[in-house]
């Protein structure tokens, strides 16, 4: 049978140092093992976010963990300021609408950033603004915004800055405490190296003091003052029954980054995805994100001519290559390949090998010359 190779950006590979461990049954969530892990969760998480702040951990995917930031952050009636280049931001909106958020509408078109300027711009002309949805890496487009500038460039008296990290944390230097977020949304099957399962949640001293003086409960499971309530605890947990085997592997994971070397380890994302850019590009290709300061070091989006980026995508599952395709208007137009996980030039050059090899079935020219540019590509960023 062959052996299916995942470029997705969620799932991702699982390095094989966090995956090989001896089988046994899951811990008790409710003993001095788990809450041994717990605490050596958050130490990582903290290393991570260079924050001392606690992360609550929520059993849900990423998608949960933006409900959590809504659910217990916006009421009926709230004016929030959305900025979105693209479906995951019009996701966080609409999840804000459904709790009552007026929304204020910051579209960037799609392959492109938002601008500091632009987001301060439109929260000057609107100062009962409560709140301000921001999405450090769209996953639909392969975009990072530049999170520190466009929060930078607010008021110290900013309103509270709600930000989707699900495609970014662990891929990208990702520090809301340094940052002045106040409420940050993860996930655990993108850039943490864990299967899907795990929703991960940071608030600023802010937000938990906001979340404390509002008196009227707005949620049970996705309570964040209850869960941290149990982190706090002694023996830091979980108040429900969490998915304990997950916790382990992030546990390793985040080990394994961060004895990697975190700097390092973003370091190689930029070149991997830097390498594939440059290969792609020699093919005759184009990326979808023409700037290169507004590229995703954590997923690629490549335009494929004449809407046959489905007709790719298929030959490239024949060949064992899993990757993703556009959503929404983008579908058929492009294709999202992933560098999150720990990889290096032998993957590299099988994805573009691969790559050509269905341009060329699907009776696409592509230039022969395109390993040569993506190999002196690589060797510059060593």
């Amino acid at each position: 049978m062959m052996k299916m190779q995942l470029f997705t950006p969620g799932p991702v590979p699982i390095p094989e140092r966090v995956l090989s461990f001896p089988g046994q049954n899951p811990l008790s969530h409710r003993n001095s093992m788990f809450f041994e892990l717990m605490e050596r969760i958050q130490t990582s998480l903290s290393i991570f976010l260079k924050s001392e702040g606690p992360v609550v951990i929520l059993p849900s995917s990423g998608t949960g963990a933006l409900e959590a930031l809504c659910s217990n952050f916006i009421n009926n009636g709230d004016r929030v300021l959305s900025v979105s280049c693209g479906t995951f931001g019009n996701r966080f909106r609409e999840i804000a609408r459904i709790y009552g958020a007026d929304i204020i509408s910051l579209d960037i078109p799609h392959g492109s950033s938002a601008k500091p300027g632009e987001v301060n711009s439109l929260l000057t002309a609107n100062p009962d603004v409560k709140a301000i949805l921001l999405t450090h890496n769209e996953t639909s487009t392969g975009v990072v915004n530049p999170l520190s500038q466009i929060v930078q460039s607010l008021p110290e008296s900013c309103p509270l800055v709600l930000v989707d990290a699900v495609s970014s944390l662990g891929a990208m230097p990702c520090f809301p405490e340094r940052w002045r977020i106040d409420g940050l949304a993860s996930c655990s099957q993108k850039g943490l190296l864990t299967p899907p399962g795990l929703g991960l949640v940071w608030l600023s001293d802010r937000a938990w003091q906001y979340l404390c003086s509002y008196k009227q409960k707005k949620g049970f499971y996705f309570d964040l003052p209850m869960h941290r309530a149990y982190l706090d605890k002694k023996d830091p947990q979980n108040p429900f029954t969490p998915p304990v085997s997950l916790l382990e592997i992030l546990d390793r994971s985040l080990l394994f980054i961060l004895d990697y070397g975190q700097e390092e380890w973003f370091v190689s994302k930029k070149r991997l995805s830097r390498s594939f850019i440059a290969g792609i590009s020699a093919m005759g290709l184009e990326p979808f994100v023409k700037e290169d300061y507004a590229r995703s070091p954590g997923v690629s989006s490549v335009l494929f001519p004449d809407g046959r980026a489905e007709l790719i995508q298929r030959s490239l599952e024949d060949m064992g290559i899993i990757a993703s395709g556009g959503q929404g208007d983008l579908k058929g137009h492009i294709m999202r390949f992933a560098h999150y996980s720990d990889q290096h030039w032998p993957e590299t050059a099988m994805l573009l090998g691969c790559i050509y090899g269905g341009l060329l079935e699907n009776g696409i020219e592509a230039s022969p010359d395109y390993m040569l540019s993506a190999w002196n590509t690589w060797k510059e960023a060593k």
